[in-house]
């Protein structure tokens, strides 16, 4: 094949491409690669695997080109869409390295701020969006900047960017709803609702009607629910209307309005929920047991909605306290959950016996509930104990559930549980320093929050580090904590480290630097030192390992098999191992195991 027709053959890979013929333009690009020496055909090649839904070798070949090309942001962009179709958290530092390598990727910035809203982190969103409409000037890239303002609790910015210019003409939808909600515009949320449902018929915009209605004027809300329920009979309305009259002190009504809701053989949970409420509210004591036993009864045969069974055991459990002597009430809680090992209703009879002062009863409870299921029992025990005044108990029980914690985002609740709900915890140095290193391992997957929670454990080791001290931790954790803190921080800023900065420079007698300094270059050679695994005898599988842990910091055993292409990845890792040890290095260290394997990482001795 001459060069002028591998070219021609190139441009009708990447024409295929363009026409959405995926698989014949990756049967081209396979003939073109082995004598190729032009990247782009790699590259086309692996694009054209992520849109055929070939995710696993589309992930091999990416890596591999991100060695090969380490400043592509195209490379780092599609592999992050890769990871975010695979479910995988490390999907964000992939985006965000893409976003790094080249801001005007204009398809980059989408994927990222796409990305993380999906996720629930508007605040990362936000600087990545501003950029992108200033660059594209797009309707489509305002409204997800009014998004992202708008989740992030920002709705006066959300308003500004929906009423600009890029925005201007575009039609009433949900966000512009509620935007106006938000920004408690009611009256004018009526009327463009209103407009927007007689204009469509569009139900959603019936509710948003209603509801800005009964805001804006009390008075007129009922006879619009009546017109409203009278044209379309909707369910959902209806049930917003029994919330309102119930919310107005009139039970009665609300209980008659409810009754179609209550009739057929697939009748909502929330609604029967609803009517147990109200009949206990009317008085209907008996009736009200009835119905509630019902439906707890269902509730825990089929185990479906935990959210709903908590709520309805929680009202229940204010229904029986409410109506009946606490003995009386015991026993008929003990008779409905005692029976059932899930993890809700044992936190349901703990609750209950802390909240009527039997303690031993309900530390019982609570520790069955953390030995059911340590993250949602966990927390809780160790909320009991810390109220109970058991630090040291609460302080082991935490340090456990944080061992054992796998997701990102189960990690950033726990972190904010001690952090902002247990004031006890982060009092607590061995769990503070814990919690850190969790944070820290995934500081490159961790939403605004988790980023805000890792800057504020630093802030705490910081403060820790002072009262002890030691002068220079507290700079280091300063210094750290001041590089974490996310854009729009709202819970903590760099005010908060730099008084403690100015602080141990005051209290410090000789004030040494903490910042490692870069070598010089060598004045002969003019280059970097050496690694120290250069030294070591490594063959050409073992330095792949080695090259990728370095540009990567860190990897999981699932990675190292994409990358090499075999499974016998342990073997060759704690080779390596061995060979650093002989040399008095340690160049890889187990980080514990995650979902994809054992997870390593590079450490420079």
């Amino acid at each position: 094949m001459d060069s002028q027709s591998a070219e021609e053959r190139k441009k009708l890979a990447l024409q295929l491409f363009e026409q959405g013929d995926f698989q014949g333009s990756y049967s081209l690009c396979r003939d073109l690669i082995h004598g190729s020496a032009d990247p782009a055909v790699s590259v086309l090649c692996a694009t054209n695997l992520f849109h055929m839904g070939r995710l696993d070798e589309a992930e091999a070949y990416f890596r591999d080109l991100t060695h090969s090309l380490p400043g592509s942001s195209h490379v780092h962009s599609y592999l992050g869409r890769i990871l975010e179709k695979k479910g995988d958290d490390r999907a964000l530092a992939e985006f965000t390295r893409a976003v790094a390598l080249d801001p005007e990727n204009l398809e980059a910035l989408r994927s990222y701020a796409s990305f993380v809203l999906a996720i629930g982190d508007p605040g990362k969103a936000i600087p990545v969006l501003r950029h992108l409409t200033a660059r594209s000037g797009r309707a489509d890239d305002s409204r997800l900047l009014v998004r992202a303002f708008l989740l992030n609790g920002m709705p006066s910015q959300a308003l500004e960017v929906r009423t600009g210019p890029a925005c201007r003409g575009l039609p009433v939808d949900s966000d512009f709803i509620r935007v106006l909600a938000a920004c408690g515009r009611y009256a004018e949320l009526a009327d463009a609702a209103r407009a927007e449902y007689e204009r469509t018929g569009d139900l959603l915009y019936a509710s948003s009607y209603l509801a800005a209605l009964t805001r804006s004027d009390p008075d007129a809300a009922p006879v619009e629910y009546e017109r409203i329920l009278a044209e379309s009979g909707d369910p959902g309305i209806r049930y917003e209307y029994v919330r309102m009259q119930r919310g107005r002190g009139g039970w009665a009504i609300a209980l008659r309005t409810l009754g179609p809701l209550l009739i057929g053989r697939e009748v909502q949970p929330l609604h029967l929920l609803e009517e147990c409420e109200l009949l206990a509210g009317l008085g209907n004591k008996d009736e009200a047991r009835d119905h509630f036993q019902r439906l707890i009864n269902r509730e825990l045969e089929v185990l479906g909605d935990m959210e709903f069974l908590a709520r309805l055991l929680s009202s229940y459990r204010a229904f029986l306290r409410t109506h009946y002597p606490i003995r009386e009430a015991e026993v008929l809680l003990k008779k409905k959950l005692e029976a059932h090992p899930d993890v809700i209703c044992l936190l349901s009879m703990a609750s209950f016996y802390e909240d009527i002062g039997d303690h031993t009863e309900a530390r019982s409870w609570y520790y069955r509930a953390y030995r059911s299921d340590f993250l949602t029992g966990g927390p809780e025990y160790a909320r009991f104990c810390e109220r109970q005044g058991e630090l040291r108990e609460c302080e082991k029980v935490m340090l456990y559930v944080l061992n054992s914690i796998r997701k990102n985002n189960d990690l950033i609740r726990v972190a904010g549980m001690v952090m902002e709900d247990t004031p006890a915890l982060y009092r607590m140095p061995r769990l503070m320093g814990r919690l850190k290193e969790r944070l820290e391992e995934r500081a490159g997957e961790l939403s605004s929050q988790g980023l805000e929670f890792l800057a504020l454990s630093l802030l705490v080791s910081a403060s820790h580090a002072l009262e002890a001290g030691d002068h220079t931790s507290c700079k280091r954790s300063c210094l750290e904590g001041l590089d974490y803190i996310p854009p729009g921080s709202r819970n903590i800023h760099p005010e908060d480290f730099l008084v403690l900065l100015e602080e141990c420079k005051r209290r410090s007698l000789c004030d040494l630097p903490v910042l490692a300094h870069a070598s010089m270059p060598d004045e002969q050679g003019g280059g970097a030192p050496d690694s120290p695994e250069l030294h070591l005898d490594l063959d050409e599988t073992e330095r792949k390992i080695v090259d990728f842990l370095k540009t990567h910091h860190q990897a999981s055993e699932m990675d190292l098999r994409l990358l090499l292409g075999t499974r016998r990845v342990g073997g060759m890792v704690n080779r390596i191992m061995q060979k650093a040890a002989a040399g008095g290095l340690i160049v890889i260290e187990k980080r514990g195991v995650g979902k994809d394997g054992e997870i390593y990482a590079y450490k420079r001795s």
